[in-house]
């Protein structure tokens, strides 16, 4: 009997001495020396975001996504250490799993992601400093007589980046006590919609979102007062759901008449007077484009171009070439599209079509270059120049791009009487100068240079002052020399993907999260002057100066700020 219960017995000691081991498990030095790499990673990423971007293009906005791809990939890890490497106990497992997965989804409840545009992550903010907007007054102030948005004056910003379209206003800001002598004179609420105001004759006309509606909205400068609404039965969204609601356009006011253009392809002419419909016209129709249908977060139907690589809504403002209204078409592959749409002024009647290419989310611009007045406008892959009167394209330039990704947006700005500039963000953006000559009837568009290193502008466009570009370069303010791409300096600062503009020598530069910069125009150095609180939400909208009056807006909210100005802008319009 007890030669036989030895081993039973020598068995159990055995099992007593095995089982606290498999009862604490293992230790998980491999996650944990993992987890500490990864987030000195992360830490060294954000600390050194200007010289990554330096090294390999990569903006703050592409490292917070980054940053979010690396620690699920952690979370995804430790969930699998705990499963089925631990060794613990299946309570103790699944009690810790839980724990991990619970992790993430408080997160969210306290802070939500701010979207860069597309689907990059710029910065998370806490859920209590989203304000719930009110409705947008939709009363109406009737004015007697009638407004008049026919008459020109100085102080006139009537088109997309004012009267040349290239973001530059003549005049001279009184700079002593700046901060002192900016004052907000009034604030309020707007519908969704990201786009900017254009200002005649004391009054401002911006489009946005209220509910189901894509409006056409006209203010009074001076008071922030509703004077009329246009409203048409529209709602964009992107189908990722990432661009954001409402229209993005920003309208033209031409001899007492408003055209605007809706992010689904709403074509429209308005009386000035009171935003009554001249006339209308269907773009999808005319392009052959097929809308689909979503449901947002607030339980709307929302509309897209499913047939198009244009994933964002139709954002270019309307340009008018004389007797002519041209807007920026494309469509899909086929033989309804057109780059460019020329509709006539008076009637709305289709004039011409011009190129095949598909369009991207720039505004056309009309200028002279190289002798020739021509438009110009940067497509989906390429750099393009039309003839005014007929469509006809008389050059082009590769440009990578794609309208469903990493889109083309900024302007194409004329930098001499025969070179331009263009500009793009993401990873394969950068900046081109081209130059533009005509030799018997024959065009030649040839790069002078390229750098993939300055002019990163992602929904922005540089601004140019004594042979220098200013602008926001993948977050950062930047000074570029036109003449061979040097870079003069960088700033990193809380710009985000915000908007500018050139006023004489000093820059304002409205940043993404609502606050304005004014900034010397030296090429010498960065040079901070002033910094405002404006407004909140999200400001990617253009700005706008009607006279000394500075007109901002995000998605919730407009105001205006009384600029100290020392001289106004020449009356003066192109044709």
């Amino acid at each position: 009997m007890n030669s036989e219960s030895t081993p039973a017995s020598t068995d159990a000691q055995a099992l007593q001495v095995v089982s606290p081991s498999l009862n604490r498990g293992r230790r998980p030095v491999y996650p944990l020396a993992v987890t500490v790499l990864a987030c000195l990673a992360i830490v060294l990423s954000h600390r050194y975001v200007s010289e990554i971007e330096d090294a390999i293009h990569l903006g703050l906005d592409v490292i917070m996504m980054a940053t979010l791809a690396a620690v699920f990939s952690l979370l995804l890890m430790w969930l699998i250490w705990f499963l089925f490497r631990s060794r613990w106990l299946w309570r103790n497992r699944l009690i810790a799993s839980f724990l991990l997965l619970l992790l993430p989804v408080m997160f969210f409840r306290v802070f939500r992601p701010i979207h860069g545009g597309d689907t990059n992550v710029v910065r998370f903010e806490p859920v209590w400093t989203v304000k719930t907007k009110p409705l947008p007054d939709m009363a109406v102030v009737k004015t007697e007589p009638q407004l008049d948005l026919l008459t020109e004056t100085v102080d006139d910003f009537p088109r997309f980046l004012g009267t040349d379209q290239v973001g530059r206003v003549n005049a001279e800001l009184i700079t002593d006590d700046l901060p002192g002598q900016i004052r907000v004179v009034w604030k309020q609420p707007v519908g969704e919609g990201w786009s900017g105001f254009v200002s005649r004759n004391g009054y401002a006309v911006t489009m946005e979102q209220r509910g189901i509606l894509e409006c056409v909205t006209c203010y009074e400068v001076a008071t922030g007062q509703l004077q009329w609404v246009y409203e048409f039965s529209a709602r964009h969204l992107d189908t990722m759901k990432l661009g954001r609601i409402g229209p993005r356009s920003t309208p033209t006011i031409h001899r007492g008449l408003v055209y605007a253009v809706g992010a689904v392809g709403n074509l429209v002419c308005l009386n000035g007077n009171d935003g009554s419909v001249v006339w209308q016209h269907d773009l999808n129709e005319t392009l052959g484009i097929t809308l689909g249908e979503s449901t947002d977060s607030d339980g709307l139907i929302t509309r897209y171009e499913s047939n198009t690589t244009l994933a964002w809504g139709r954002s270019a403002a309307p340009l008018i070439v004389d007797d002519t209204v041209v807007i920026c078409g494309g469509g899909p592959a086929g033989a309804k599209r057109a780059t460019l749409l020329a509709f006539d002024l008076a009637t709305g009647t289709l004039r011409w079509k011009g190129g095949s290419e598909m369009i991207a989310y720039g505004s056309p611009i009309l200028t002279d270059i190289a002798g020739t007045r021509q438009i110009l406008l940067t497509a989906e892959t390429q750099v393009m120049g039309f003839e005014p009167d007929t469509g006809k394209v008389l050059w082009t330039f590769s440009r990578p791009g794609q309208s469903d990704g990493a889109a083309n947006t900024s302007q194409v700005l004329p930098i001499s009487e025969t070179d331009i500039l263009v500009s793009k963000g993401y990873p394969d953006g950068g900046g081109d100068r081209i130059h533009l000559e005509q030799k018997d009837g024959a065009w030649t568009a040839s790069g002078v240079w390229n750098s993939s290193r300055v002019l990163k502008t992602k929904l922005t466009s540089p601004v140019i002052s004594d042979d220098h570009a200013y602008c926001i370069s993948n977050g950062f303010m930047e000074c570029v020399r036109l003449s061979d791409g040097e870079q003069k300096w960088k700033r990193r600062g809380r710009f985000g993907h915000g908007q500018l503009l050139l006023v004489g020598k000093i820059l304002l530069v409205h940043s993404e999260e609502g606050e304005l910069f004014l900034l010397d125009a030296n090429p010498n150095e960065y040079r901070e002057l002033a910094v405002i609180r404006t407004i909140g939400g999200v400001c990617w909208n253009n700005l706008c100066l009607a006279g000394n009056y500075l007109l901002v807006r995000s998605e919730l909210e407009a105001a205006c700020l009384e600029l100290p100005l020392k001289s106004l802008p020449s009356l003066a319009e192109n044709p």
